[in-house]
């Protein structure tokens, strides 16, 4: 006798002993859809707090996440991936979109930008941005990036992309 119908209590195993069911995970427990949510609002906030006038596209059919208004009727796709996991003195993201045959690199046809944060433990509180152009990503479907620096390489390849909102250009006037 596993669980006892309709009580939502289940048993451990040992005598009589009974331990409460598990509470229910928001989202469906789709925890980096969460994760992926909460990174794309902050970067609304984040390119908002500079100036940059922002949208988020209706549903889901776009490979970018935020518009933005980058001035002179220039708009930029971005796509923001968020990630909280440290491994070996540094994160990965992955930047490429899934079909039923694979993954797929993000190109310049779908996005100008690729966002990614860091907040874990590592950060210490704070977020660690990188703005980076999908022409830079070189068709990748996953890279790492380490804000702290390497033992092998001290110039890692994505450095020059940490907090690099300039690149995204000048925000427009506000009127």
């Amino acid at each position: 006798m596993g669980r006892v119908s309709g009580t939502g209590v289940g048993r451990d195993g040992a005598k009589g002993e009974r331990r409460p069911k598990k509470p229910a995970v928001p989202n469906g427990g789709n925890a980096s859809r969460n994760r992926g949510d909460v990174s794309e609002m902050q970067f609304m906030i984040q390119a908002s707090n500079r100036g940059f006038g922002v949208a988020k596209p209706y549903g889901n059919g776009e490979r970018y996440d935020v518009i933005l208004d980058a001035g002179r009727r220039r708009l930029l796709r971005v796509q923001v991936k968020g990630s909280g996991c440290w491994r070996q003195n540094g994160f990965s993201v992955d930047t490429c979109w899934r079909t039923s045959r694979g993954r797929k690199p993000y190109t310049p046809d779908q996005i100008d930008f690729l966002a990614a944060v860091y907040s874990g433990r590592k950060a210490h509180g704070r977020q660690i941005w990188y703005v980076i152009p999908v022409r830079a990503l070189g068709g990748r479907l996953n890279i790492k990036l380490y804000p702290f620096g390497t033992r092998q390489d001290r110039h890692p390849p994505f450095e020059k992309y940490r907090d690099a909102w300039k690149l995204l250009g000048e925000p427009g006037p506000r009127e």
